[in-house]
């Protein structure tokens, strides 16, 4: 899926980060003891740098009101960056302007970025436009004056805050402030209830597979004509005992005299470390040793620990925009973001609040989706898509953690960083695994060329006159 809101993370990824075990040694930096022990956030976005001036690189951003805990004070050495005044360095890395920040008797609450709400699988409420042309207000004075902001597009998503009375009548409130007449929305529910499940100590070769369809027949045989032993639900777990072929087996044996076909199934295949996901200079320096392997031929995903997999589910990646095969490290970790198309594609489309968000290639990124349930198929705009549980459990996983509070961490180097590997098992033309894209943040020059062909091809299809040709050739993307 596209991200519409990505400029302040690109921002961020220009600038670069620092990875936390780089953090461990200030030879450049001086800290000294200090009074306070915990600050507090003053604004809704604050950031947190590798080193205490400016210019330098940023690490992380901290929401509005998020505690930190002081590890010591650094003089500021410039005039500008934090105006004179001194630099915070807290834990559990980094550095905070104290201009930015105040001090607070409390510290840091405790848990992870981005918790579920009390009870549920997703951090937020949400709500699905019903039909298009939904009004947008941008406050309740227009909500009055009748001033439309926007028309929504049926099936848009956003983040509900609470509901709002005006002048008798019922709106619910974005969590960006705007307004939405109530009838034009419906609630959704809290996402799939789909969980993958934690490995240990399998083998390399076929471990297990999860039915495809609400109605997988098992057969006596290895063959479609066979005899139907009996029926399994959707996503029911089963053993890979034999293959009918050893190069990418048509059926599987799943118990004594019971086959089901290989299309039927989703497969748990265990493999080898592939070159270019584990850099010995990465996992010397910073110690992590994790990967992902996704396979979207199977819809699967594995996660790694050096040639160890410890966790498996069932994914949804790119239908109409594949997912894009390669090694791409994960080049940010964002608690919650809005996605929507880009101004090169036509469609409208919105998603607010989508939680747990791994960037790994340009605008692809591992992340929750709570508007479906199709995992074990291609449903995606180009990113993987995971439940709930499942998009939690990773952005857990993958380190660094976050702590409460924290909104978004960039690495210093994609080299230090964890990688996703993405293949296609499926494939019979020897392409299982190329590398398709660069690796990344989105390259603001491809963006904006993309974004220059696209206003020529809309002037030219807006002057197409009766009887013309409409078929109007592509721009070339090359130059």
């Amino acid at each position: 899926m596209w991200i519409a809101s990505l400029l302040a993370l690109q921002t961020l990824a220009a600038l670069g980060g620092l990875e936390p075990t780089a953090l461990a040694g200030h030879p450049d930096v001086v800290i000294t003891p200090s009074e306070v022990m915990f600050v507090e956030a003053r604004h809704s976005e604050t950031v947190i740098r590798g080193r205490p001036w400016v210019p330098h690189k940023r690490i992380a951003t901290i929401a509005g009101g998020t505690r930190l805990a002081v590890r010591g004070t650094v003089e500021s050495r410039d005039s500008s960056g934090c105006k004179g005044k001194p630099w915070y360095a807290v834990r559990p890395f980094g550095f905070v302007c104290s201009e930015h920040v105040k001090t607070s008797a409390s510290p840091p609450d405790p848990g992870l970025a981005g918790p579920p709400l009390s009870g549920r699988r997703l951090p937020h409420s949400y709500a699905i436009v019903r039909s298009d042309g939904v009004a947008e207000y941008a406050s309740v004075a227009d909500v009055r004056a009748g001033i439309i902001r926007r028309e929504l597009t049926k099936s848009m998503s956003m983040v509900v805050r609470r509901s709002v009375d005006v002048d008798g009548a019922s709106y619910i409130e974005t969590q960006h402030g705007a307004l939405v007449p109530r009838e034009g929305v419906g609630w959704m529910g809290e996402g799939s209830t789909w969980q993958g499940v934690a490995l240990d100590g399998l083998a390399i070769g076929p471990a297990f597979a999860w039915t495809t369809d609400e109605k997988t027949v098992v057969r006596a045989e290895a063959r479609a004509e066979a005899a139907k032993v009996r029926t399994l639900g959707r996503r029911e777990r089963v053993a890979l005992l034999e293959g009918s072929s050893e190069v990418r087996p048509q059926w599987w044996r799943i118990a004594e005299g019971e086959w089901i076909a290989a299309d039927d199934l989703n497969e748990v295949i265990v493999v080898e470390p592939p070159p270019g996901v584990l850099d010995d200079e990465r996992v010397r320096t910073t110690g992590n040793d994790q990967w992902i392997d996704v396979d979207v031929g199977e819809q699967v995903l594995v996660a790694y620990r050096g040639g160890v997999p410890v966790f498996a589910t069932l994914i949804a990646s790119g239908r109409s925009s594949p997912t894009p095969l390669g090694n791409y490290p994960i080049w940010a970790k964002v608690a919650s973001m809005d996605m929507a198309n880009q101004d090169y594609e036509d469609k409208p489309y919105m998603v607010q609040g989508v939680p747990w968000v791994l960037l790994f290639q340009g605008h692809n990124a591992l992340h929750g989706a709570y508007w479906h349930d199709r995992f074990g198929n291609r449903r995606s705009h180009g990113c993987v898509n995971l439940a709930p549980l499942d998009a939690r459990w990773m952005f857990d996983w993958v380190g660094p953690s976050m702590p409460a509070g924290w909104t978004g961490y960039l690495p210093l180097s994609l080299e230090r960083s964890p990688v996703v590997h993405v293949r296609d098992s499926h494939r019979a033309d020897g392409l299982q695994f190329t590398q398709e894209r660069p690796i990344g943040p989105p390259d603001p020059e491809v963006e904006r060329r993309r974004v220059e062909q696209a206003e020529r091809r809309r002037e030219a299809e807006a002057t197409v006159l009766p009887g013309d040709d409409p078929l109007w050739p592509e721009p070339s993307d090359a130059r």
